[in-house]
């Protein structure tokens, strides 16, 4: 083997190494959750620590998605105070926001991966969730049966303590470390604001009545609307059937109407229409002709 071709397959040699490190090595550093998908967003695998082969990505383009391993997010708990979660509106709910910082342990982290990639808010609606929850079943029996405004403001830290124990323990378990929670300023409506919303609902309440009763009478309307929409086609399609019948009917209509006290009878050689006063349907046909000359 001449030293040209050495000096070529060395040269292809190092190109291949280069072609399959660029396209399947993969360095993962410190702090970082680290997976691989395909074009199409499908998760290919976990990625470990320092340098890492997927021998996917030689053949086709892979792509390394990184989820920082410890962060912080901002969460607003909003529980209303019963009746008035029918108004749907802050200012009658009790509002706690708190700041959570948290880490994620990869071995047992349950959560969608390509969710907690790519929606940034994922993490903190799930916070949400979890933590509204646990504290609404804190704080349940200074709600119901009657709201108690100052047992509530008196015990509503003790009561998001307990809450949050309880949500560390759930998230544990799906592999998030929650590692401080921080409270803001949390409001809790006052009885006047209280007794403001129970009005505001009433008010609320009886407009909708009103809006019922409104709304039933107009589809009444149009119910009868309709019904006699049907009844006035029902009477034209027999007012149809009787000139198809007697084609000089509307020669008699049109005499008729000249006089008061003229009496007009048509009748033609080939059509004598004596439909109109016999029969079983005499009565009924004379008065649908009366009403049709009006």
């Amino acid at each position: 083997m001449g030293k040209v071709q050495k000096i070529i397959i060395a040269a292809f040699i190092i190109a291949a190494l280069v072609y399959v490190f660029i396209r399947s090595v993969v360095f993962v550093g410190d702090g970082v959750l680290a997976f691989v998908t395909d074009t199409n967003g499908q998760i290919l695998g976990h990625l470990h620590k320092r340098v890492n082969l997927v021998p996917q990505g030689i053949l086709a383009t892979i792509k390394a998605n990184y989820i920082p391993l410890h962060g912080s997010c901002n969460v607003d708990i909003v529980i209303p105070i019963s009746p008035l979660e029918s108004i749907k509106s802050d200012h009658y709910s009790i509002k706690i926001p708190v700041v959570i910082n948290y880490a994620l342990n990869p071995e047992q982290l349950t959560l969608d991966l390509n969710r907690l990639y790519s929606d940034t808010s994922y993490l903190s609606q799930q916070f949400e969730i979890r933590l509204s929850g646990s504290m609404k079943d804190a704080i349940s029996r200074y709600l119901y049966p009657y709201y108690q405004y100052n047992a509530l403001q008196a015990n509503i830290h003790k009561e998001l303590s307990v809450a949050i124990d309880n949500v560390k323990e759930s998230f544990a378990r799906d592999g998030i470390i929650i590692k401080e929670v921080t409270p803001g300023i949390i409001y809790v409506p006052d009885y006047t604001v209280y007794t403001e919303g129970k009005k505001f609902l009433l008010e609320l309440i009886t407009q909708e009545k009103l809006r019922t009763i409104q709304l039933n009478a107009l589809q009444q309307k149009l119910k009868e609307d309709e019904l006699k929409n049907a009844q006035y086609l029902e009477h034209l399609e027999k007012i149809s059937r009787i000139i198809a019948k007697n084609k000089d009917i509307l020669k008699y209509i049109y005499i008729d109407k000249l006089a008061d006290n003229v009496r007009v009878i048509v009748t033609s050689d080939k059509n004598i229409p004596l439909d109109i006063d016999s029969g079983s349907e005499s009565e009924s046909l004379k008065k649908d002709f009366d009403n049709f000359k009006k």
